[in-house]
């Protein structure tokens, strides 16, 4: 008799752990925002001589696609995934009833013994 062991997740899903607890895509993700967020900051800062508040303000926009495709995970999909998902369904012809609710209508039978 082999030992069992209940399995509660999806095990295609689960990403292998590389660096400092971040999957690839993670750190891949962190890497992009530290170079092009910290080089957007340096060059606010001191080349152009903002305040660290307002550099802030202008970096958020340059890192925040890198954070949702790092970090975001819709229904528990991988972005990429989900968005295929969403283009398909706004793309798809939309169907319109308007005569009612769209049901299926019963075929008239022999009633059942119930229904007697």
């Amino acid at each position: 008799m082999a030992l069992q062991m209940p399995v509660y997740l999806e095990l295609t899903t689960i990403e292998p752990k590389v660096f400092f607890g971040l999957s690839w895509r993670k750190l891949a993700a962190v890497a992009a925002m530290v170079i092009l967020g910290g080089g957007v900051f340096v060059a606010l800062v001191f080349g152009a001589h903002w305040t660290t508040s307002l550099a802030m303000y202008a970096v958020a926009p340059v890192v925040l696609p890198f954070a949702l495709f790092g970090f975001w995970r819709p229904k528990g999909l991988m972005p990429e995934k989900y968005l295929k998902y969403v283009v398909a369904h706004l793309t798809s012809p939309a169907v319109l009833f308007l005569d009612g609710p769209a049901h299926v209508t019963a075929t008239p039978s022999k009633p059942s013994i119930k229904e007697r």
